[in-house]
C-alpha cells in the first residue's frame, strides 16, 4: 500500500513513464527484440515493456550459452514467464566450441551474434539490453584504469545504442536507470524471483572484482563525463565526415586519394587518417599509442617538408604524393580463403563473401593491382569481383570496425565511407533523439 505521500508508487510510475517515452520516439515501428536472460534487469526490461508494447510487436530473446548444467532450465524459466505474459519467445544456443581464455569476451561476441542472425531472421526493428548505470560505472571503471588521457573515446561508456554487422541496432533504453530502481519495479509488481547467474559473483572475472570495489568507494560518473564525452565524439564525427566527403576520392586502380595541405594537422584531420587507415587495413584492432604517435610524426613531417614520405600502419601503406596522402593495403599476409558451397567468409577483414554455388568450394585469394583486392576462383575458371553473380558468389566491401560494431555517436562518419565504398547507407538508428539530444541531459 502507498504511504500518505505516495512515494511508493513514484519509482514504478517513472519507470513506466520512461520506458514510454521511449518507446513512443522510436521511429521503425516493426517488432522489437528484447534480449532475456532471467536476471532481475532484463526481467524488469521485460515486465516494463509488456506494459508499454502491444504483445504481438514484442519477440524475447534468451541467449543459452549452455555453459553452466542450468542454463537450459534457466530459458525454460523465462520461457514459461513470457507466456504467461502472451509474448513469444525463442531460445537460442551457442553450439560452437568455447575457448579455454577470455571466456566472457567470447560469450559475448556470441550472444550479439546470435541476436544479429535472429533479429533478422524475424524482421526486427530493433533488440533491446537492460544495461544499467551500474553497468555504465563498471565499465568505466574497468576502462579508466587502462586509459592514459581523461578523454578518451572509450571513456563515453557503453553506448545507448549500437549497430552490430551493419543489421542489428541495440538499444539500451535504461541506461540512466540503477539496479535497484529495476527491482523496485519488479517487487510493486509482485515479481521477487528472477536468476541469479553464478558468474556475477566469480572474482576470475574482472567486472566482478570491480563491481565488488565500487560497493565500497564512490563510483565514476556515469553521468556528464561519459555523456559529455559521448556528444563530444558525436560532433567530432560529423566534421571529420564533412572533412572526408570534401577532400578523399577513391581511383579506379583503389587507390584511396586524401587532400592533405602543408601545415595542416588538425584533430579533424588525424581522426579522417586513422578512420580511413582502419578501413582501407581491415586491421583487428585499432591504433595504439605507439601508432598514434607515429602517424602524428608523419603528418608532422609532411607539413613542415621533412623528407618522410611513406609509412606502413594498420595494414596499410600511408604515402605523401604532392598536396596528397593515399592510403592502400600494404601486400603482406593476405591469406586465401576457401568457401565450401552455400558458405559465408570474410576475407581479409575487408570484404564478406558469399558463395552462391550448391556443388563446388570458391577460393578467395589476392589479385589484382598490387595483390591486395579479391580474386575469385574454382576448378573450372577464375572471376573477377565485378564478376561476382555470373561467378556464383557475392562479395560486398567491409568499413572497417564500422561493419562489425557501430557506436551510435560514430555513425556520421560511417555513412559517408560507405558512400566512398560505394555501398549503401547503414541503417539509421531508431532511437533518432540521440542524434540531436545531449546524452547527459536524456
Amino acid at each position: 500500500m502507498p504511504d500518505v505521500s505516495g512515494r511508493s508508487l513514484q519509482a514504478p510510475q517513472q519507470f513506466l513513464k520512461r520506458l514510454s517515452e521511449f518507446h513512443a520516439g522510436l521511429t521503425d515501428h516493426r517488432p522489437l527484440g528484447v534480449a532475456v536472460s532471467g536476471g532481475s534487469d532484463s526481467l524488469g526490461l521485460l515486465y516494463g515493456l509488456a506494459e508499454v508494447v502491444s504483445p504481438g510487436k514484442l519477440v524475447a530473446l534468451t541467449v543459452d550459452h549452455g555453459l553452466r548444467a542450468g542454463s537450459a532450465n534457466e530459458a525454460r524459466w523465462v520461457k514459461s514467464r513470457c507466456r504467461r505474459l502472451g509474448i513469444r519467445h525463442e531460445t537460442l544456443r551457442w553450439e560452437s566450441a568455447q575457448p579455454g581464455t577470455g571466456l566472457q569476451a567470447a560469450a559475448r561476441a556470441a550472444r550479439y551474434r546470435l541476436l544479429v542472425e535472429a533479429s533478422t531472421r524475424l524482421g526486427l526493428s530493433a533488440v533491446l539490453t537492460a544495461h544499467t548505470r551500474d553497468d555504465q560505472n563498471e565499465t568505466l571503471a574497468m576502462r579508466r584504469a587502462r586509459s592514459s588521457s581523461d578523454d578518451a573515446p572509450g571513456l563515453a561508456g557503453i553506448p545507448p545504442a549500437t549497430l552490430f554487422e551493419a543489421r542489428m541496432w541495440v538499444l539500451r533504453p535504461l541506461l540512466a536507470l540503477g539496479r535497484a530502481e529495476i527491482r523496485g519495479f519488479l517487487q510493486h509488481r509482485g515479481v521477487s524471483d528472477w536468476v541469479e547467474d553464478p558468474s556475477n559473483t566469480d572474482p576470475r572475472f574482472e567486472r566482478v572484482r570491480v563491481r565488488a570495489r565500487l560497493r565500497n568507494e564512490p563510483a565514476p560518473s556515469a553521468g556528464p563525463d561519459g555523456a559529455h564525452i559521448a556528444v563530444a565524439r558525436l560532433e567530432l564525427a560529423r566534421k571529420v565526415a564533412g572533412f572526408i566527403e570534401t577532400n578523399c576520392h577513391v581511383d579506379a586502380d583503389d587507390l584511396l586519394w586524401m587532400r592533405y595541405s602543408a601545415g595542416e594537422a588538425s584533430l579533424e584531420t588525424k581522426v579522417a587518417l586513422e578512420a580511413l587507415i582502419d578501413w582501407r587495413g581491415g586491421a583487428s584492432r585499432p591504433l595504439d599509442r605507439r601508432g598514434k604517435a607515429t602517424l602524428e610524426d608523419f603528418m608532422t613531417s609532411c607539413a613542415e617538408g621533412r623528407d618522410r614520405s611513406v609509412i606502413s600502419l594498420g595494414r596499410t601503406l600511408v604515402r605523401r604524393r604532392g598536396d596528397f596522402l593515399t592510403v592502400r593495403r600494404e601486400r603482406r599476409d593476405i591469406a586465401r580463403l576457401v568457401l565450401e558451397p552455400g558458405a559465408w567468409g570474410q576475407w581479409d577483414r575487408r570484404f564478406r563473401v558469399h558463395n552462391l554455388a550448391n556443388g563446388s568450394a570458391l577460393t578467395v585469394s589476392g589479385g589484382g593491382n598490387g595483390g591486395v583486392l579479391p580474386c575469385f576462383s574454382r576448378d573450372r575458371g577464375e572471376w573477377s569481383e565485378d564478376e561476382g553473380v555470373a561467378g556464383g558468389f557475392f562479395c560486398q566491401p567491409l568499413v572497417g570496425r564500422n561493419s562489425y560494431i557501430l557506436p551510435f555517436h560514430q555513425l556520421p562518419l560511417a555513412q559517408v565511407l560507405a558512400r566512398l565504398a560505394k555501398l549503401k547507407s547503414f541503417p539509421t538508428c531508431p532511437w533518432p533523439g540521440l542524434m540531436d539530444v545531449p546524452l547527459a541531459l536524456r
